[in-house]
C-alpha cells in the first residue's frame, strides 16, 4: 500500500553554482503540466480502436512557489538574480520530500519570476 507524504518538512532547493540550496520561507509549492508528448498512430488496417505512440519526448514540469519575501536574504537574491538574467538552458530545482528517504526530484531547465504582494495583514509575498 502506498504511503502517505506530509507537506511539512518538504524543501524546494534551486542551484546555486552546483550546489542545491533550500529557498527559505516557501509557504507552498505547485508542480504541475509534467507530461510525455504522443502521436497519433492510427492506421487504415488498424482496427477500431485509436492509438497513440511516445514520440520520445516529454513536456517539463512548471514549478510554482510562493514564499514570504525577505530581500536580505541571500538566497532570495540569488533568485531575483536568475530571474533578472537567467541562462540559456535555465536552471535546475530540486523538490525533496519528507518522506523516510527522504526522496527527491530534479526538475531542469526552469525558468522563473516574481510577483510580491504587499498586504497589511500579511508579510511581504512573492509569487514565484
Amino acid at each position: 500500500m502506498a504511503n502517505k507524504i506530509v507537506s511539512r518538512g518538504t524543501a524546494l532547493l534551486m542551484d546555486i553554482s552546483s550546489v542545491y540550496t533550500a529557498i527559505p520561507q516557501v509557504m507552498s509549492i505547485d508542480i504541475s503540466g509534467e507530461k510525455g508528448e504522443t502521436y497519433d498512430s492510427v492506421t487504415l488496417d488498424g482496427g477500431i480502436f485509436k492509438t497513440k505512440n511516445p514520440t520520445g519526448y516529454v513536456e517539463p514540469a512548471t514549478i510554482k512557489f510562493d514564499m514570504f519575501w525577505d530581500m536580505a536574504n541571500v538566497v532570495h537574491q540569488a533568485y531575483a538574480s536568475f530571474v533578472a538574467a537567467p541562462p540559456s538552458g535555465g536552471k535546475n530545482f530540486k523538490v525533496t520530500y519528507a518522506d523516510s528517504g527522504p526522496t527527491s526530484q530534479i526538475f531542469p531547465g526552469v525558468t522563473g519570476g516574481i510577483d510580491k504582494k504587499i498586504d497589511p495583514t500579511k508579510g511581504v509575498v512573492a509569487s514565484c
